[in-house]
């Protein structure tokens, strides 16, 4: 009786549905009907009186003014390139004789675009318009930008100007047109000028493949082969086994997670050790350790084991994803197209989260110290006040150096080969500091070297080269206070004040700003070469992790038993206060700046107090209460933030916190340089989707540099120190 009475129902929805998707395919032939399957250039549109009186008449006055300019014909080269242009020019002016390579020349162009008045001053023009007539007259034509420093009624901005050259043009011609375009346009000063100088002219011509180019090739090769080998290696020795093969075959899978040494990683306490069998081939133990199946089990493995310091993980990755945030914002200012819009966000309260995001590196360093002086306390625990210092310097060289050379040689050497768009000088201008650079890199050095200008491969490098200038002198600190505690605190409180007094003396002496951001001269990067990347500025937080370490190794067993012995009433109330205080005090270093902000809008600097008082003490103060937080989630005042930091999902997460900080930047870089179009803060979803894209893809670049490269050379650097 039921099925009796839907059968109506659903013979009405069947027919609905057939109905919907006759609609929904008339429709799509319908629309496709109206899609051209090319689209041909018709000259004629340029006839119309809109493109006459906006595009054409500019074009006819310059031919007027220029085509007998003397600056223009001065030697052979220039007569060529001047003389291609002239004759397009002259083409499009006299629509009788108009060319269908004339209209797409000009059509390409960029013209002054809306939203001038909100500092959109980005005239890209169409680039792809330039690609497609390069390609269709064989490479006749080259896409260049033209960016200048202009001032509009005392106002400076800056302009750029994407167009479509004879390839004949040269760097020599362009110094020419220069000064023809600042003589054209320099007409009154007081209301518009152009200063020469700032005048940079760009080509893009197809990279060459340079020595560097094939080594990176060989490298990725390399990796590829040795996971391939080592993914199939454990398989075919089973298959083989099978066939009733030597059995000794089937025990060529090597145990290499064992620890030794110092590991910085919490995570790496829960793996599992195992001495190798005395039967293991050698080449299937270095094979295995490249073997997909071994790495990705190690990545995804959410095995903990007691005594690990699960909260670090969650407070590593939800670091990890503000520095991304910041950066997909510093990258994309560069671009932006409604610079009103990029002042607005700044005035919003909740924008300093962005903005004044510094602190999320700051995490970094607190943790950092406060994982090596746990982990090397308890290594001198157990070993009577010794630890291999080989084994401590090697391990954590190793470690960073491998993914670390990788990234090098795929910005230095290979993306530059294979990204185009209007931006790509930034991609360009990585590829040349890694050529020049790389081997400050390799040292750890290049926070320091070039000391007068900042030129850095891999821009967000000065952090590795920091933390592993601190961990180098870490064990001076740590040491002391192991063998004697009184001269251990000294020496690191000494330190400590030492590095918040020069930050504060530099900020004063050189009239710097409470953060970069401030700093009135920035486009030099003063503040930057100066302070910004500099150890003995940056190094407060880590010496309060390695005291947080140290208290932290001491007094754990004694603070989680007074806790255990308190009601829980005033455990409560206890955990509560930690955690408001701590959290006022972060709240303050990150958004405490708004209202400096908002004097820096209008033009008004913070004074030199502030500035000096927030110099030296934010470090400081994001430092102390990240310890206490660390401290009091691992003495159970922790709570549900606790049990939010140490979900399972973080621990995972965690392992790719590294690989991301490597690849995120260059992963923005080439999103950006590849835009056709400006990059628009507005609306908000729309930039929240282009940071949760940018996000995902940095994790999932991370998965692969993890598996294919950190944790192959983590287990073969693990089993070379065991045997």
């Amino acid at each position: 009786r039921i099925q009796i009475l839907f059968e109506p129902m659903r013979c009405f929805l069947i027919r609905l549905i057939l109905l919907i998707s006759l609609q929904v395919f008339a429709r799509a032939e319908h629309s496709y009907a109206y899609l051209p399957q090319s689209l041909p250039l018709k000259p004629s549109l340029f006839k119309h009186p809109l493109y006459t009186h906006s595009f054409v008449d500019p074009v006819r006055s310059f031919l007027e003014r220029y085509e007998n300019d003397t600056r223009l014909y001065s030697d052979d080269d220039s007569k060529i390139c001047t003389g291609k242009v002239m004759k397009l020019a002259e083409s499009l002016v006299h629509s009788n004789n108009m060319t269908a390579e004339a209209a797409s020349f000009f059509d390409s162009l960029g013209k002054p675009p809306s939203g001038i008045l909100r500092g959109n001053l980005l005239l890209l023009g169409s680039y792809d318009s330039c690609l497609n007539l390069n390609q269709v007259t064989h490479g006749y034509f080259k896409p260049c930008k033209i960016s200048a420093k202009i001032t509009i009624e005392g106002t400076s901005a800056a302009v750029v100007w994407t167009t479509c050259f004879p390839k004949e043009c040269r760097d020599g011609n362009f110094t020419k047109l220069k000064r023809v375009i600042v003589d054209g346009l320099n007409v009154d000063k007081r209301l518009f000028s152009i200063d020469e100088k700032s005048i940079i002219t760009r080509c893009d011509i197809s990279a060459p493949y340079s020595a560097g180019s094939y080594i990176a090739l060989v490298v990725i090769a390399t990796i590829l082969l040795l996971v391939t080998i080592g993914s199939l290696w454990e398989p075919v020795s089973i298959l083989i086994a099978s066939f009733g093969a030597d059995s000794e075959m089937n025990k060529v899978l090597v145990n290499c997670e064992e620890n030794h040494g110092i590991q910085e990683d919490p995570s790496r306490l829960s793996e599992q050790t195992s001495k190798p069998s005395e039967h293991t081939s050698a080449l299937g133990q270095f094979f295995t350790c490249f073997s997909v199946q071994r790495t990705f089990a190690g990545l995804f493995s959410t095995a903990t084991k007691s005594g690990q310091i699960l909260c670090l993980n969650g407070i590593r990755v939800l670091s990890i994803n503000w520095v991304v945030l910041g950066h997909v914002y510093f990258i994309g200012i560069n671009v932006g197209g409604d610079q009103l819009t990029t002042v607005d966000l700044y005035k919003r309260k909740s924008f300093p989260l962005v903005w004044n995001g510094f602190p999320s590196v700051d995490s970094f360093f607190c943790l950092s110290g406060f994982l090596v002086s746990y982990l090397l306390l308890k290594e001198l625990a157990r070993r009577d006040g010794s630890f291999n210092v080989i084994a401590y310097y090697v391990h954590r060289y190793l470690r960073l150096t491998a993914p670390y050379l990788v990234v090098i040689l795929i910005q230095g050497f290979l993306v530059n080969l294979f990204i185009d768009g209007p931006f790509t000088e930034m991609i360009e201008i990585g590829s040349r500091m890694c050529k020049k650079w790389w081997w400050t890199n390799l040292l750890y050095i290049n926070n320091l070297v070039p000391w007068s200008k900042v030129e850095m491969c891999v821009g967000q490098s000065w952090y590795l080269s920091n933390d592993m200038q601190f961990f180098i002198l870490a064990p001076l600190f740590i040491v002391l206070l192991y063998r004697n505690t009184a001269l251990g605190l000294l020496v690191t409180c000494l330190t400590w004040v030492a590095s918040v007094i020069s930050a504060g003396a530099l900020t004063y002496v050189d009239d710097f700003g409470p953060t970069p951001v401030f700093d009135g001269k920035v486009a030099n990067m003063t503040q930057f070469r100066l302070m910004y990347d500099k150890p003995w500025i940056r190094i407060p937080p880590y010496l309060i992790g390695i005291l947080g370490g140290w208290i932290f190794y001491k007094y754990r067993n004694t603070m989680v038993i007074v806790v255990q012995r308190l009601s829980l009433m005033k455990r409560l109330i206890f955990g509560s206060c930690i955690w408001i205080i701590t959290c006022a005090i972060q709240y303050g270093v990150v958004f405490g700046l708004h209202h400096d902000m908002m004097k820096k809008l209008d033009l008004t600097l913070p004074t030199k107090a502030e500035s000096v008082l927030y110099e030296t003490l934010s470090r400081s103060c994001w430092g102390l209460a990240l310890v206490i937080q660390i401290i009091a989630c691992e003495t159970k005042l922790g709570g549900i933030i606790n049990t939010v930091l140490s979900w399972k999902v973080w621990l995972v997460l965690s392992r790719l916190t590294f690989a991301v900080y490597l690849v995120h930047y260059i992963l923005i870089q080439v999103l950006v340089s590849q835009l056709r179009h400006p990059f628009y803060f507005a609306p908000d979803y729309e930039v929240a989707i282009i940071y949760l894209g940018c996000l995902s893809m940095s994790y999932a670049v991370a998965v692969v540099l993890y598996t294919f490269v950190e944790q192959p050379l983590g287990l073969l650097e693990r089993l070379t120190y065991r045997k």
